[in-house]
C-alpha cells in the first residue's frame, strides 16, 4: 500500500517457496553446540509471509523533481518451515557433519527465531540502502507515473 501522503509504503508479501545456495563458513557455537566448517550450503524454505514498512519523506531536488528519500526501512518475517544443508562441516567428518545437520533441521525454527532478529536488521538495512540508491536516480513521476 503507497500512501505518499503520509510518506508510507507498506508492502505484503507471500513466498510460498525459497530456495537458496551460498557458501558459507563457521566457526562458533549454534544451540549452544560448537561447531565448525565452509562449504557449500542449500536452504527450502516454504510459507514465508514478508512485511516491509518504508517510512520517508518527499524531498524536492534543485532540479524540480521530487524524490523519495527512505528515513526507516522496517522488515518482518515468518517462515513456515525450513530444511538445510551445510557440506563440509567438521572439516569433512561425515559422521559429525550429519549429526549437526539432523540437528539442525530437528530444531530450525529455535535456530530461526534465535537469528530472526539480527537477519531482520540485516536485511532492512540493505533494502534501505538500495532503496535510497533508486529513489535517488529516478523521481516519482518516472517511478509512478500519473
Amino acid at each position: 500500500r503507497l500512501d505518499l501522503d503520509n510518506d508510507r509504503v507498506r508492502i505484503k508479501l507471500s513466498l510460498p517457496f525459497l530456495h537458496m545456495t551460498a557458501d558459507y563458513s563457521l566457526d562458533g557455537r549454534i544451540l549452544m553446540l560448537p561447531i565448525t566448517g565452509s562449504g557449500k550450503s542449500n536452504a527450502n524454505y516454504t510459507d514465508i509471509e514478508v512485511s516491509c514498512t518504508m517510512l520517508g519523506e518527499v524531498i524536492t531536488k534543485k532540479d524540480g523533481k521530487k524524490h523519495f528519500n527512505v528515513k526507516d526501512f522496517k522488515v518482518k518475517f515468518d517462515i513456515g518451515h525450513c530444511s538445510l544443508h551445510l557440506g563440509d562441516l567438521f572439516h569433512g567428518d561425515q559422521e559429525l557433519g550429519d549429526t549437526m545437520n539432523t540437528l539442525l533441521n530437528d530444531n530450525w525454527k529455535n535456530l530461526a527465531d534465535e537469528i530472526k532478529p539480527t537477519l531482520e536488521n540485516t536485511i532492512s538495512s540493505l533494502l534501505k540502502n538500495m532503496s535510497n540508491n533508486i529513489y535517488r536516480k529516478y523521481s516519482l513521476d518516472e517511478l509512478l507515473p500519473p
